[in-house]
């Protein structure tokens, strides 16, 4: 589904930022003024038009709250932390360069001033969960908490767009940055791992011990790129209620390397350098690789192909054992139906969605309709939790 850009990569970010608009976290109007700023191909004026739009916002959201316009304040601020977070995307091979740099921080400083203007509990997490607690507040009880990692090139501010769904339902959320994601990456350069298997327990642990967090129904949501690695948290951490992931991913490496051709029979080899290095004078795959090989921390494109071996659910998946709920998409084409073998995988009880174009839902985690997928989680979470919330207020 084309929004504005022919440019697939362009137009898929300009919809990742569009279909946040029910959050409150993006305005389509806003968006498409944006895009019409852009000169296809120019990744700066790229950065130029949502970092210019973003800082507008800043300023008119600082406006608002020393006049006393909370809700105003809120909702620019939580919208230019978006387009700032966008500003960067394309400027991400760099971990110290100027527009990572620069967009990162003033996407983070600005979630940050709209934590006072939410109105509801928000807290900042650091350590092992690295990121943001956000709660009801209008109980005392222990809540039911979605445990929210994100994908490949996403922040823990981002994650915010499933804040204001779950608290409507009575869940608190905990957004999360891992290895090689936000802070983790760009704050204290800890690369992606494929073993989230070790990495989910320390954050189950820092959660559950929030005391508005009920420990017995805690929730583990992995999108994108964490449709693949939180199965592998999963398997290492069994106190967890359930598991979704959206997309479900079972092996990344299989997947990425059927395209190397005979290469992928030297992707260990360091005499192969030159030849998986030569990719990079292909046009477009600098614009490609580069982002992924320094979110790995390796600076060679055969280093990266073969970390990216090890990211499968093949040797782990059989360790699942809490209810999991995996989606696909018929039009996504990052996940090429993986959900569906990941599913057929799982030994635990188990739901499978497969999403829809005709449904609005097309695309990569449900491209500009993200509230499909967030009302079938929640109602099928709301179907499995249930015996648990009896049992723990008996």
């Amino acid at each position: 589904m084309e929004l504005y850009f022919d440019d697939v990569p362009l137009d898929g970010q300009l919809q990742r930022s569009v279909g946040k608009a029910a959050s409150g976290m993006g305005d389509v109007g806003e968006c498409l003024a944006i895009a019409g700023r852009i000169t296809p191909g120019d990744r700066d004026s790229w950065y130029r038009a949502w970092s210019g739009f973003a800082t507008r916002l800043v300023g008119q959201a600082d406006q608002a709250a020393e006049d006393g316009h909370r809700v105003s304040a809120r909702g620019a601020y939580l919208r230019a932390a978006e387009y700032f977070r966008q500003a960067f995307f394309f400027h991400r091979e760099d971990l110290d360069g100027s527009e990572l740099r620069s967009g990162y921080a003033s996407s983070v400083q600005a979630f940050r001033s709209a934590l006072s203007h939410v109105g509801h509990p928000a807290q900042v997490l650091s350590g092992a969960a690295s990121g943001y607690l956000f709660t009801p507040g209008h109980t005392d009880d222990r809540c039911p908490t979605i445990l929210h990692i994100g994908g490949y090139d996403g922040t823990a501010e981002e994650l915010y767009a499933a804040v204001p769904a779950a608290l409507d339902r009575g869940y608190a959320v905990a957004v999360l940055d891992g290895p090689g994601q936000g802070a983790m990456l760009y704050d204290r350069r800890v690369p992606m791992r494929p073993d989230w298997e070790d990495v989910v327990p320390a954050m189950f642990d820092a959660v559950a011990a929030c005391p508005e967090v009920d420990p017995d129904r805690v929730v583990l949501v992995g999108r994108s790129f964490g449709g693949l690695i939180a199965p592998r948290g999963a398997a290492g951490e069994h106190r967890l209620a359930v598991l979704v992931v959206d997309p479900g991913q079972y092996d990344l490496g299989a997947a990425l390397t059927a395209r190397l051709g005979p290469l992928v029979d030297r992707v260990h080899d360091p005499a192969a350098d030159p030849q998986f290095d030569a990719l990079l004078d292909v046009p477009g795959m600098t614009a490609v690789l580069g982002p992924r090989m320094a979110t790995h921390g390796v600076t060679g494109v055969r280093a990266y192909f073969a970390d990216v071996l090890r990211y499968t659910n093949a040797d782990t998946v059989s360790r699942v054992v809490c209810p999991t709920f995996v989606t696909d998409n018929e039009t996504d084409e990052i996940s090429t139906g993986q959900g569906k073998v990941l599913f057929d995988h799982l030994r635990c009880p188990k739901e499978f969605r497969l999403f829809t174009e005709a449904e609005g839902a097309g695309g990569h985690c449900e491209g500009m309709a993200p509230v499909v997928f967030w009302d079938a989680a929640f109602d099928w979470l709301d179907t499995v939790l249930a015996p648990a919330a009896g049992k723990a207020s008996a």
